[in-house]
């Protein structure tokens, strides 16, 4: 059993004000520390100076979209980010993802499911796989104890979706691993069937991962099933 650190500090990046007491009043009744801000340059510089646990990042705010600020963060940072939005489309959620995001979450969103994705995301950073201390798979190895993966002698710099991936696939190396047990495993119960999530994070990880990604070799599609790292 996984137990989370007390008072995980949650930055709310939201310019409706409205909304962004009712977020920062359901964290704080879960037990985080929650602070606000409604600009995408305040939320960079509290970033840079302050860093959060997690930030949950609204997508329309008056100065800087909210997409350009998640990407900035994800060119020096791998901190945990869930985007809030109003778009409900596919598109929308896939593009968020595309950009860095770990989760995506549409307005509006029911008060239970924003903490529950919130706890999620922290455990995932928290868990570590035992009995293992080190998993190989040819030229890819994994320190799970300092959480840290190198490819042919290279770091990788994940985030904590695409470790909790890669912790996965290398541990069934050789099996095959399907579409909803990724899910289950990685992302949690609620997530089962939500293959765009699944898809676009592969996608990001094969970037790291493969020396060509349009011809992985190391996280290999099985069609209609799911995925397999062939030892």
């Amino acid at each position: 059993m996984v137990t989370l650190r007390d008072n995980r500090d949650i930055l709310i990046v939201e310019d409706d004000e409205d909304t962004a007491e009712v977020v920062s009043t359901l964290l704080s009744e879960a037990g985080y520390n929650a602070f606000t801000v409604d600009r995408g340059e305040e939320a960079l510089y509290n970033i840079a100076s302050r860093p959060p646990d997690l930030v949950l990042l609204d997508i329309n705010l008056p100065d800087i979209n909210g997409l350009d600020v998640l990407r900035q963060v994800r060119t020096h940072s791998f901190l945990p980010m869930i985007v809030l939005s109003g778009f409900s489309r596919e598109r929308d959620k896939v593009t968020a993802l595309e950009a860095g995001a770990d989760d995506y979450l549409a307005k509006p969103f029911s008060p239970e499911e924003l903490v529950a994705r919130v706890g999620a995301l922290l455990r995932r950073i928290d868990w570590t796989p035992q009995p293992e201390t080190k998993l190989v798979v040819r030229q890819l190895e994994l320190d799970i104890p300092r959480r840290q993966a190198m490819i042919r002698g290279q770091r990788l710099h994940l985030t904590p979706i695409e470790y909790g991936l890669l912790v996965t696939m290398m541990r069934n190396a050789g099996q095959l691993v399907t579409h909803d047990d990724l899910l289950r495993v990685v992302w949690g119960e609620q997530y089962e069937g939500d293959y765009s999530v699944l898809r676009v994070n592969i996608s990001r990880l094969r970037q790291k991962v493969e020396q060509n990604p349009r011809h992985p070799t190391y996280i290999v599609t099985v069609p209609g099933q799911g995925y397999r790292m062939p030892v």
